[in-house]
């Protein structure tokens, strides 16, 4: 008697499987500070409030310049004598870092809007869920400031000097010399230590009218304040206000020259690295510590 055994396969038990790690997801889940920092410059320049006040910054920096530039030259030549390599210079600062003191507060707007505009919209959340770690993403944003408004600043700085050129042919020839180079650089990195500052301001409050608040008063009602001191005859009152940004800027501005009294180029560049590291410590702190909401 012969027997027949039917297996059915589908009954039979299936084998575990191992759960295997794709390529893609591992790579999914390392975050690089490159990407950290693509991710910075995608945020930041799709905002629109950040399109318009660069756009505003660029067309009031250089409009101004040209204004002063077409005023100086002709001034300059119903002077009628030969205008020497000193004057030549001072014109071209003139010209070409003539707005920086007014156009120091957009740029501490423009740092101000780098930080807030998250938090208000909330989309801080996302962006600290997908960088857990709050040091990178930190930094990243404050390196994308720095370059973005590094070139605002240049191209700013390269429209005054284009203006001043050709209002005034001659002064083409001192572009090169140490006194202009210096107050140019001195010039950009003065607005970019400004939208610094006031990253970390805005770090620190949270908010985009706090920020600005605080910006405008360190740049504009201060030096004010202090000027009004000066009439109480307190000499320390002359000394704290030569190291306020707005008159720092002044001096960076100025370019690599003596000064009679107060802070050198150096000095100032030094004073003002201070004021931004003063703000960007404890904000780095409170942003790597504080709840994201």
């Amino acid at each position: 008697m012969t027997s027949t055994i039917v297996i059915d396969a589908g009954s039979a038990p299936t084998p575990p499987t191992t759960p295997q790690r794709s390529s893609t997801g591992a790579a999914r889940g390392r975050v690089t500070f490159g990407g950290v920092l693509r991710s910075e410059r995608i945020k930041l320049t799709s905002l629109r409030s950040i399109k318009l006040t660069l756009l505003i910054t660029v067309i009031v920096g250089i409009g101004l310049s040209a204004a002063i530039a077409l005023l100086f030259s002709n001034e300059m030549r119903d002077a009628g004598s030969v205008a020497g390599a000193g004057d030549l210079q001072f014109y071209l600062l003139v010209v070409s870092t003539f707005a920086s003191p007014f156009l120091a507060l957009i740029f501490g707007v423009l740092g101000v809007f780098a930080i807030s505009s998250e938090y208000s919209s909330g989309m801080i959340l996302s962006t600290l869920t997908a960088v857990p770690k709050r040091t990178p993403v930190f930094l990243g944003k404050a390196l994308v400031l720095a370059a973005v408004s590094a070139l605002t600043a240049l191209v700013l700085v390269a429209g005054g000097l284009a203006a001043a050129v050709i209002c005034y042919p001659q002064s083409a020839a001192e572009i090169g010399s140490s006194m202009v180079i210096t107050g140019v650089l001195g010039t950009i990195a003065y607005l970019v230590l400004i939208s610094l500052f006031a990253f970390g301001v805005s770090v620190l409050l949270r908010s985009t009218a706090g920020g600005i608040a605080v910006v405008a008063g360190v740049t504009f009602v201060l030096p004010i304040a202090f000027q009004m001191l000066t009439m109480t005859g307190w000499e320390w009152v002359t000394t704290v206000s030569a190291y306020l940004p707005a008159q720092l800027g002044s001096v960076l501005s100025a370019g690599a020259v003596e000064v009679a009294s107060g802070p050198t180029f150096a000095v100032a560049m030094l004073a003002m690295a201070v004021w931004v590291v003063a703000v960007m410590l404890p904000a780095a702190a409170a942003f790597k510590r504080r709840d994201a909401r």
